[in-house]
């Protein structure tokens, strides 16, 4: 992954845990999308406030079958003993890479009752895991052998207080940024710190209508009017072209792109990775 980022030409595509034990339909997926040219996996941590795998299970395999992994890792659902062992047990199974978030709030999902843990903010998360780099941790204790994880946050580019959030993230030490899906291009991507773009496309306009329901995301109103009543190919079609017109007007201010999990069509995932990779060739 840090390799790819320094070269520009990262893609991402990101999965969700199963629901379950039953791991061989993820693993396929994953499968699929690396043999259409995806450079990693992201694996998700409880989206949504669903009880799932474990994405370092999930992580572990695709390790085990020589791909490269990115592990989402969130705050709320851990005290700061649990943060720093599950980090700890990341880091021998061989995870290097880690996506940090607050996490969804529990009362939208499996378990509203759930207890929302507050040890940490965002901020003392970052410190924390860049901390344990260092071969210690924030009661000042020792860690034998120290841990090497590539350390990224997410942030989105259309709010002005979450910008002022994201910086605060790589003032604590953060490595690299994903960005929320990005539809239009006047977007601040200029945070110091190497970004990676969401692209997201969409099979209806039912998914539409749900994806831009969620906190950050903001499709333009004139992609519903231009779908309006066209049917689902047209819409498949319509937004697909949008992400690859999306990437190429970006594609100088990015270090990669991140494909939401919300995507399944894997022939067109291999259509963004060859543009990726036609944008790399043609800008030498």
């Amino acid at each position: 992954m840090r390799e790819k980022i320094a070269e520009k030409k990262l893609v991402i595509y990101e999965v969700i845990p199963p629901k379950g034990t039953e791991i061989d339909r993820c693993m396929k997926l994953c499968r699929s999308v690396l043999e259409a040219g995806v450079d990693l996996i992201a694996i998700t941590d409880m989206p949504v406030g669903s009880a799932r795998m474990a994405p370092w299970a999930v992580a572990k395999s695709l390790l085990d079958e020589g791909s490269d992994v990115l592990v989402h890792f969130t705050r709320t659902s851990r005290n700061v003993l649990r943060l720093e062992s599950d980090l700890l047990g990341m880091h021998h199974l061989g995870i290097r890479n880690v996506l940090l978030l607050s996490g969804d709030d529990p009362k939208i999902g499996d378990y509203p009752n759930a207890t929302r843990v507050e040890d940490l903010d965002m901020e003392g998360l970052i410190r924390l895991v860049k901390l344990m780099n260092e071969g210690r941790d924030l009661a000042g204790n020792e860690l034998k052998g120290g841990t090497d994880f590539f350390v990224g946050a997410v942030f989105n580019p259309l709010s002005i207080r979450d910008l002022e959030r994201a910086r605060g993230k790589v003032s604590s030490g953060v490595d690299f940024l994903v960005s929320q899906p990005v539809f239009r291009r006047d977007v601040n991507l200029d945070l110091g710190v190497p970004v990676i773009a969401s692209v997201v496309f969409f099979k209806s306009e039912k998914q539409m209508r749900y994806f831009s329901s969620v906190p950050g995301i903001e499709i333009p109103e004139r992609f519903f009017e231009d779908v309006d009543g066209k049917g689902n190919e047209y819409i498949l079609d319509y937004t697909f072209d949008r992400t690859l017109e999306i990437i190429e007007e970006i594609w100088d201010r990015v270090s990669g792109f991140y494909i939401p999990g919300i995507v399944r069509n894997v022939e067109r995932v291999r259509g963004i990775v060859e543009h990726v990779e036609d944008l790399s060739k043609r800008s030498g």
